[in-house]
């Protein structure tokens, strides 16, 4: 389809006139959120040659009142499917209405291009044919752009703007899957090196259930803080069993443990200055020397706790109301190479990556699912073992971190889809050492 409307040249003034008609009640918070997407795709070779694109674009109008969300979403950007969208959420509208907002043409959206996504294929199949390796491999890759901006009643947001890549990699046994920043050389090889771990895992001997100690790469860490850590401090998911406040202070893990929330600090492709609710990103220790101290939250959330502090809300799409989520976790650095944390785990488990995770929310268990690890020998990386699963209660797992890695390394964490609303999720985390895990 044709995109229509600039997001920066929205005329702001005339959207919030507009929603304040059915912001009329003390407490009240109402908002315009609007959005634009274009997803290129490059399907794996054998089927139909050629890149395939979606573009799409729409709104969606949201009151929040006393608790309980009205939401009303449209698939175009115009006045008729904003003023449709503020009739829907307010039922009824007072005889004399404000103007509709006029929106502003955008340039002629550019022909679709993906010259980087062919590069990416090429470099990942060269890199294959020089280690020696014919697998029967279907590779899609896809470019993700999305264009969003938040207006209320009485706040406007910047436009923000996003561009990301993500690939999935098919092999007969095993499927692999990877969120990038960027598509470069790095970002092939460390596909490459999963793809071969995942090969030589085919075969590889069973690990005995039981309690070992393990080494996490980064990109496996990274994981583990967005299951751990993230999910286990968002409001919605502490209100399940409480007041959300109630986690401020409690102790999850050792004093050296630290990690904070900084979609600011993103490279600049996918950097945020607001969330999507128009509120402010901040700098957020969700666990600071091992104890919480400021969870994930919201608007809904914050407008209930004076001690709860909004910029974490987020949407999957216009159609899902916002709710709150990570958008880059940072994990503080220790003083430790990679080499000590090996030779501390000597006879354990090096786990260079982590397929994915689970978090029970009413009780607390958790779960991480590995494809593939090596035995540590000699403070060395050794032999493979086939895939097993990493599981324990959150706060006794992270008590078993007894080392953290001095190197942090910047990772796409994967895709969240907690609750059917689908986000990139990162995380820049060193390696971790922990003792004593279960895995079965």
């Amino acid at each position: 389809m044709k995109l229509s409307v600039d997001l920066a040249e929205l005329d702001t003034i005339a959207v919030g006139r507009g929603l304040s008609q059915i912001a009329d009640r003390r407490g009240d918070v109402v908002d315009a959120f609007f959005e634009r997407r274009e997803d290129v795709e490059l399907p794996p070779e054998g089927e139909a040659p050629g890149l395939r694109s979606w573009r799409e674009e729409g709104l969606a109008v949201r009151l929040l009142r006393r608790g309980r969300t009205w939401l009303a979403s449209r698939d175009a950007i115009d006045a008729g499917a904003f003023q449709a969208a503020v009739r829907q959420v307010a039922r009824a509208l007072p005889a004399a209405t404000y103007p509709a907002p006029r929106f502003r043409a955008a340039r002629p959206a550019a022909a679709i291009e993906g010259a980087e996504l062919v590069a990416y294929r090429v470099a990942v199949q060269r890199l294959l044919e020089r280690r020696y390796v014919g697998l029967p491999l279907r590779l899609t890759v896809r470019r993700h752009h999305r264009w969003t901006r938040v207006i209320g009643s009485s706040l406007a947001a910047d436009a923000q703007e996003e561009r990301f890549y993500s690939c999935v990699a098919e092999l007969p046994w095993a499927r692999h899957g990877a969120v990038c920043q960027r598509l470069d050389e790095a970002a092939a090889a460390e596909l490459v090196d999963g793809l071969m771990g995942l090969y030589r895992a085919r075969q590889a001997p069973t690990v005995e259930p039981g309690r070992v100690t393990v080494v996490l790469a980064p990109a496996a860490t990274a994981v583990l803080l967005h299951e751990a850590v993230a999910h286990a401090l968002e409001t919605d998911t502490l209100a399940l069993g409480g007041r959300p406040e109630a986690a401020l202070g409690v102790r999850v893990g050792p004093p050296s443990l630290g990690v904070l929330d900084d979609p600011s600090a993103l490279p600049e492709s996918i950097r945020r200055t607001a969330d999507d609710e128009g509120m402010p990103v901040v700098r957020r220790w969700l666990v600071r020397a091992g104890a919480v101290e400021q969870p994930l939250a919201d608007r809904f959330a914050a407008a209930s706790s004076s001690r709860l502090t909004p910029g974490a809300g987020r949407r999957g799409s216009r159609h899902q109301p916002p709710v709150p989520r990570s958008g880059h976790l940072e994990m503080v650095p220790g003083e430790a190479g990679l080499e000590e944390l090996l030779g501390e785990a000597e006879g354990g488990l090096y786990v260079p990556l982590a397929a994915r995770g689970r978090l029970d929310p009413l009780r607390g268990d958790f779960s991480l699912q590995v494809p593939f690890a090596r035995r540590v020998r000699d403070a060395a990386a050794g032999d493979f073992v086939a895939p097993f699963c990493l599981a324990g209660r959150v706060a006794e797992l992270l008590d078993a971190v007894t080392g953290i890695g001095a190197e942090a390394r910047f990772a796409g964490a994967g895709w969240c889809a907690k609750g059917g609303q689908k986000m990139p999720v990162w995380a820049t985390a060193p390696a971790l050492l922990l003792e004593g895990v279960a895995i079965s």
